[in-house]
């Protein structure tokens, strides 16, 4: 079993950019911290249903949609933008 990092770094860096973009504190969308929760509990059940590629065989998951999701969650973190 080995984990192949090119689909979990390309996904993290799509994440990180697309996390980046988040806007926060806009008048007609209020995220909460339960939304954040259920937002991350939704992305590994769809992970979960995607599964890998056929010729990876490394986890049951999709790791690169796993990854970029993780992703996101960090560039709304590090880097949101602010209106």
């Amino acid at each position: 079993m080995m984990l192949s990092l090119g689909p979990v770094i390309f996904g993290l860096i799509l994440g990180l950019i697309i996390g980046s973009q988040i806007k926060l504190n806009v008048s007609d969308a209020k995220f909460t911290l339960g939304s954040f929760v259920v937002i991350f509990i939704a992305g590994i059940v769809a992970a979960w249903q995607l599964g890998n590629f056929p010729f990876y065989t490394d986890l049951p998951i999709s790791t690169a949609f796993l990854s970029a999701l993780i992703g996101i969650f960090v560039g709304k973190l590090l880097f949101a933008r602010s209106k």
